[in-house]
C-alpha cells in the first residue's frame, strides 16, 4: 500500500548503467530527493537546520532491490517518516513504476550540532516531522 510523500521522477541517462538499467547506487539519490521535498514541505529545509545550528547525518542507509528499472521509465517515489527517536528519525522509502515496486529501503538521519554529536531533537522540529509520519 502506498501513503507518505509521492513524487514523480523520469529515468534519465546519467542515472543508467551500460545496459540503459537504473546503477543501484542511484536509488539512493532518489530516497534523498524524496526524502528532502517531503521535509521542505513540513518546513524542515536545510536553511531552518543552519538557523539552528543542526544538521541531519546519516548513520545508516538499506535498500532492497525488487525488480529493475530503465531509461525514460516514470518512477514515483514515496517518503515517510517511519519512527522519531530522541536524536535519530528514521525514513520509509519506496520506489515503484505503475503499480510494481522496484525498490524499498530505510534511512536513519542523527540529528547534530555544529560540533557534529548528536543532539535531542527540538519539540518544534519533532511537530514538524511528525507531520510526515506514516
Amino acid at each position: 500500500m502506498r501513503r507518505g510523500y509521492l513524487m514523480d521522477v523520469r529515468v534519465r541517462l546519467s542515472e543508467t548503467d551500460a545496459l540503459g538499467v537504473v546503477y543501484y547506487g542511484q536509488y539512493f539519490t532518489y530516497f534523498d530527493v524524496a526524502r528532502l521535498e517531503m521535509l521542505r514541505r513540513a518546513g524542515v529545509t536545510l536553511v531552518f537546520l543552519r538557523r539552528k545550528k543542526l544538521g541531519f547525518v546519516a548513520a545508516k542507509a538499506v535498500c532492497r532491490y525488487v525488480s529493475s528499472a530503465k531509461l525514460d521509465d516514470l518512477l514515483t517515489l514515496e517518503a515517510a517518516v517511519a519512527k522519531i527517536g530522541t536524536t535519530s528519525v528514521v525514513y520509509s522509502h519506496r520506489i515503484w513504476k505503475g503499480k510494481k515496486a522496484v525498490a524499498e529501503g530505510e534511512v536513519t538521519d542523527v540529528l547534530v550540532g555544529a560540533d557534529g554529536k548528536p543532539k535531542g531533537i527540538p519539540a518544534g522540529m519533532r511537530a514538524q516531522l511528525m507531520k510526515c509520519k506514516r
